[in-house]
Parts: C-alpha cells; sequence; structure tokens
C-alpha cells in the first residue's frame, strides 16, 4: 500500500466532509494563505492533526476516520 501524505491525507478529509480550505484556516484561527503553506511542507503537530479532525468530526490516528467507518 502507497502511504499518502499529509497534505493528500488533508485534502482528501475535506472532500469527504465537505469542508473547505478556508473554512478550516479560519476554525483554526490560521489565515488561508499560511495554512495553504503549511498544507504544502505538510508540518503538523499531532495536536493540530487531532484538532484538525475534531473540526472535520472526524478522528486522527495517523489517518482520519469518520463515523461511517470511512478512513483517509
Amino acid at each position: 500500500m502507497e502511504k499518502i501524505t499529509i497534505q493528500q491525507q488533508i485534502d482528501m478529509a475535506l472532500a469527504y466532509s465537505g469542508t473547505t480550505k478556508k473554512e478550516l484556516s479560519e476554525r483554526l484561527g490560521i489565515a488561508p494563505s499560511a495554512f495553504s503553506q503549511r498544507l504544502k511542507t505538510g508540518k503538523f503537530k499531532k495536536e493540530e492533526l487531532e484538532k484538525i479532525a475534531l473540526i472535520l468530526n472526524a478522528e486522527y490516528i495517523s489517518y482520519f476516520k469518520f463515523p461511517d467507518g470511512k478512513e483517509i
């Protein structure tokens, strides 16, 4: 199985949850441009990924897991 990047995980989780990058960045308290740059580098702390998951109504365990069982 090919490992996907954090950026790919977040992009897929956003698409699955119907949330835009702008909405997520606002809820995180980060400027959209700064969030886009962080997304390109993929440098997020575990706590930040857990917060992203919480915002997206998911669970983060090195991947996003939604209430219906979908894992990204």
